[in-house]
């Protein structure tokens, strides 16, 4: 089976469920075994959380596992921190294992500070954050990643939405040994529009303007935090705010994979090695 139709066995395996709470609505899957849950906040770039389809399956024979479809209104993180605290409640499950990668992770930062008692432990995957005594360097990150986002609409009328996906199906193609594999990441890309891509801006704005993190707010969490980083380049602030993330946390575990987001969607085992390693 190729990498697209397994992606297709996935989605008709695994069946989106709705959950109304007063006049919001989130789209969700509850599905797998085992005791333990894991509320999975992924998407990264262009890619939705199905197309880590082969992660989700790689854990779920251990333990239950939640995904969210992230909405497509304009929404805030204090709203969707609101949606998973209510869903979590219907679904009877907590505390829960929060996984975050990208935007998904300040998501998940911010849910761990906010709702203590639902949280058990904690991993992140190449994020970003923002903390009350990051040095220079690291406030200057954060403020070109701001002024970065007020220009998107400006370097759109210059560069639109699919000159970036062609760019990036060609960079795609280059790493792909199989290059049937392809057509998952065509499909991918072809779905993301620009509401996709400004929802993603807006998340990221509101993390890095209204949450400021810092000891306090995870001390609780001691040695029950693991921060994942991999080779991805990635443009909001890469390295250095991991670093800043690090720092926050109280005796986190630390660990680098031979991954970036291209490989994860094809081979994600030594995440899913490491995730079980610390949640058993």
């Amino acid at each position: 089976m190729n990498l697209y139709n397994g992606y297709q066995d996935y989605l008709n395996r695994h069946e989106w469920l709705i959950f109304h709470h007063h006049n919001e609505a989130i789209s969700y899957r509850f599905f797998g075994k085992g005791e333990k849950t894991i509320l999975m906040l992924l998407g990264s770039s262009m890619f939705s959380s199905d197309a880590y389809y082969k992660l989700l399956e790689g854990l779920e024979s251990d333990y239950q596992i939640i995904t969210i479809q992230y909405p497509k209104a304009s929404i805030t993180i204090s709203m969707i921190v609101q949606l998973l605290k209510d869903l979590l409640s219907y679904l009877s499950v907590s505390p829960v294992y929060v996984l975050g990668a990208s935007h998904g992770g300040g998501l998940a930062q911010a849910f761990a500070k906010e709702e203590k008692n639902l949280v058990k432990g904690l991993i992140l995957y190449n994020t970003l954050t923002k903390t009350k005594n990051m040095n220079a360097h690291s406030k200057e990150i954060i403020v070109q990643v701001l002024e970065a986002i007020e220009q998107l609409k400006e370097l759109r009328k210059i560069m639109p939405l699919f000159q970036i996906k062609e760019a990036l199906l060609s960079q795609i193609e280059e790493v792909l040994i199989d290059k049937n594999d392809i057509e998952l990441f065509e499909s991918l890309i072809s779905e993301f529009n620009e509401e996709d891509e400004k929802l993603q801006m807006e998340l990221i704005k509101d993390l890095l303007i209204n949450y400021e993190f810092e000891q306090d707010d995870f001390n609780y969490l001691d040695q029950r935090v693991m921060v994942l980083y991999g080779h991805d380049d990635d443009p909001f602030g890469g390295t250095e705010l991991i670093e800043s993330l690090a720092q926050v946390l109280t005796n986190p575990t630390l660990e680098f994979i031979e991954a970036d987001r291209f490989s994860l969607v094809l081979d994600p085992s030594e995440m899913i090695k490491k995730i079980k390693e610390f949640i058993k």
